[in-house]
């Protein structure tokens, strides 16, 4: 130790002990050295005097004796607010405690002149040493793709292409339709407002598409009908209403036949085989990736219990708060029921993202530059765009961080997989 080092520890006004309660538990003891205690108080005494006032006397010319008689306690409160405050930053700081959460203060001990002393404890991340990283046993499921899951996605693409067509008859399941709806009992002047859906899709509730099926293009009627309890609109939410709605125009998706011809029209594919094998092919290349995450993940939580360590309790509340996002006047028995329904899986996510950081930042797997720019190379060339466009449009989408750290989390999947037996 230096001099200077020397120096100030015997002059550092602040005694602090630490001991470590826990994996996240610090308890601070500290105790303040009684010259520094006087010179707060007289601050805090100063201080208060200058705000002051009191009938007979210029503000800020009250008498020190009168100041004491009348704001004794509240001088004493504000000096120990002052060296409790002060006292846990500089032990922050000192010891480099990473925080989370507040402070309990406890074991005050003050009279004014002498030493004070007290106690902290307070929640900090822990220190994760990541001791086992291999040598797991884990299964990988097998990936296959069926016909049918071909099928299901040409499907889909054949609705993505489907041209609407008018037709002149009732509407059924399926067809867009284009409505006007206007409530009754709101005015002769009320707008009516016009809508277009699919019905059966879910964008209409069951009564008002149960009425437009009773009607053909052109036609209108009064109708009855009742909103869900859950109506994302509060006014109408379990109310009856009338309506008048027109029908004005009826649809239905004409689907184009799988000829080579649409192979051909939706992308680089000489024919409806060609089309088929490479969905086949990404479908495989999905699962593949989905199978590799699945065991990741299993890899993840041998690797917490391997190195097992505990999550501060103010961190998963904070998790929980953003996870059970309750509304005013909420029962606060079922919302503590709810908290306490997903507390385990929040804390599971705290303790996966907080290895990961730790297996990234020990094994050096985050992305340097170039390996970034392959990787969105890679991305853009799928998606037909060149490296400087598909950068440009994920900084303006703001996803380039995100992705980014996408990308070193499947390195760090990658390490674990090829650090074990994954059979």
């Amino acid at each position: 130790m230096s001099a200077a080092d020397s120096q100030s520890a015997t002059t550092d006004p602040f005694d602090v002990a630490i001991k470590q309660e826990n994996d996240y538990l610090r308890r601070l003891d500290v105790s303040v050295d009684p010259a520094q205690v006087a010179a707060t108080r007289r601050r805090e005494a100063a201080k208060l005097r200058k705000t002051t006032r009191i009938k007979g006397f210029r503000k800020g010319k009250v008498p020190v004796r009168i100041v004491e008689e009348r704001y004794g306690p509240l001088i004493d409160e504000r000096t120990v607010d002052a060296l409790v405050n002060r006292a846990y930053r500089n032990a922050i700081e000192r010891h480099d405690l990473s925080t989370v959460g507040e402070p309990v203060v406890s074991e005050l001990d003050y009279r004014p002149g002498e030493r004070l002393s007290f106690r902290i404890d307070v929640e900090v991340m822990p220190a994760i040493e990541l001791a086992r990283t291999g040598g797991f046993r884990v299964q990988r499921r097998e990936v296959a793709v069926e016909d049918a899951d071909i099928d299901e996605v040409i499907e889909n693409i054949r609705k993505e292409n489907a041209v609407l067509q008018p037709v002149d008859r009732a509407p059924r399941s399926g067809d867009v339709v284009a409505v006007a709806i206007r409530e009754h009992g709101s005015g002769d002047g009320a707008a009516e407002k016009p809508y277009r859906f699919e019905l059966g899709a879910g964008y209409a509730i069951p009564d008002v598409e149960a009425a437009i099926l009773t009607l053909a293009p052109g036609e209108e009627g009064s109708f009855t009908v009742s909103y869900p309890d859950d109506f994302g609109a509060e006014e109408l939410a379990g109310a009856t209403r009338s309506l008048q709605i027109r029908l004005d125009d009826v649809r239905t998706s004409e689907l184009p036949d799988l000829t080579d011809e649409f192979a051909s029209e939706i992308g680089d594919f000489g024919t409806l085989a060609d089309l088929r094998e490479a969905v086949g092919k990404e479908l495989l290349a999905r699962g593949e990736r989905q199978a590799d995450e699945e065991v990741g993940e299993q890899l993840l939580d041998a690797v917490i219990e391997a190195n097992a360590f505990e999550v501060p309790p103010s961190l998963t509340s904070r998790y929980l708060d953003q996870v059970i996002d309750a509304p005013e006047g909420a029962d606060p028995e079922q919302v503590e029921e709810a908290r306490n329904s997903v507390a385990p899986q929040v804390e599971r996510q705290i303790k996966r993202d907080m290895v990961l950081e730790r297996l990234i930042e020990d094994q050096g797997l985050d992305l340097s530059s170039e390996e970034f720019d392959e990787r969105l190379s890679e991305l853009g060339k799928a998606r037909s765009k060149s490296l400087v466009e598909i950068r440009r449009q994920l900084a303006k989408e703001k996803q380039l961080d995100s992705l980014r750290r996408r990308f070193a989390i499947d390195k760090a999947f990658r390490f674990l997989i090829d650090g074990s037996d994954v059979s």
